[in-house]
């Protein structure tokens, strides 16, 4: 078994610091108050793009010690998640699908296309000629854009149960489904993808993130359960692990595992030591409730409730 066991004491030791000052090896860099709640984040050379209520932020990131806005996107419904390729932008759409807007100049940026999906489309992840998109209770859809400007449907897999996360390894899709737990498609033949093994989680499934043969998957107040996904027909469950917030963004990067947990800040946990090498939990009047989380370099940008955070990790 992985030596991950010592991550429930890790982070429930911590408990009672959730609404204090409280840092370990990670600094506050900068908040950039927006105007509205800002839930999904992507990263593109110097510019961020920001989710939030019918509207993209796009923030200046060259300098982390000076954001500023650069330009506001106005959109015609709810954004959700973002993903970018080349000069396009695509946008989880809610129940419009995902829409395409070109970004050449954030100024001018504007909607150019829109796929129509059969549900509600969140979370996307662009890997390398396809984009995933979570459509809630109509599974995930596998979506070509080797014409980026024209984005295909390819695939609906309904999942059986509202599906919210998705990543990929390789062949393999990693599905956080909601009530229905983690589900592992094989992806090699996107026209045909196959359920090869799932396993219940204890609480709703959120998000997920998977490395080194371990699969993180979110859970809100319920926390954050591991599982060994080495043999990928027979996740088996490690360890459910509960932390100083409300679990809704996992990023693990080599070795160590980055969590949005909203009002409980940031975490960075070792899970082969066995120790959260870093930590930021604001005070609960500043806002930052953390929602999604990039990790670039030494520095962490988070999308949360107030607008824009960025923390720098001290390794």
């Amino acid at each position: 078994m992985l030596p991950t066991l010592f991550l429930a004491q890790v982070w429930g030791d911590t408990l009672s610091n959730k609404y204090k000052p409280d840092s370990l090896n990670m600094t506050l860099v900068k908040r950039l108050r927006l105007p509205t709640p800002c839930f999904g984040l992507t990263i593109k050379g110097n510019y961020a793009y920001l989710s939030s209520l019918r509207r993209i932020y796009v923030v200046d990131i060259s300098q982390p010690e000076s954001l500023f806005r650069e330009a506001t996107i106005t959109t015609s419904n709810m954004p959700l998640g973002l993903a970018t390729k080349g000069r396009y932008l695509y946008v989880g759409h809610g129940y419009k699908g995902v829409s395409v807007f070109n970004i050449s100049n954030p100024h001018t940026a504007s909607e150019i296309y829109t796929l129509r999906l059969p549900d509600t489309a969140m979370a996307l992840l662009l890997r390398g000629n396809y984009l995933y998109a979570t459509v809630g209770d109509s599974g995930f859809a596998i979506i070509s854009v080797a014409n980026p400007s024209r984005p295909r449907l390819v695939k609906i897999v309904n999942t059986g149960s509202f599906t919210r996360g998705i990543t990929v390894r390789g062949r393999l899709a990693y599905i956080a489904a909601g009530r229905g737990g983690l589900k592992i498609y094989d992806i090699s033949n996107p026209r045909n993808p196959k359920l090869l093994g799932q396993a219940p989680t204890k609480g709703f499934a959120i998000s997920v993130d998977v490395e080194g043969g371990v699969a993180y998957v979110t859970l809100g107040r319920d926390g954050i359960q591991l599982f060994d996904v080495s043999d990928p027909s027979n996740p088996k469950e490690i360890r459910l692990a509960k932390g100083p917030g409300s679990a809704l963004n996992v990023r693990v990067i080599n070795k160590l595992v980055f969590v949005a947990f909203g009002d409980g800040g940031v975490s960075v946990v070792d899970p082969f030591k066995k120790v959260e090498v870093a930590r930021y939990r604001p005070p609960i009047y500043k806002g930052d409730y953390v929602f999604d989380i990039v990790v670039k370099g030494d520095y962490i940008y988070a999308s949360s409730r107030r607008g824009m955070v960025v923390y720098r990790f001290l390794k």
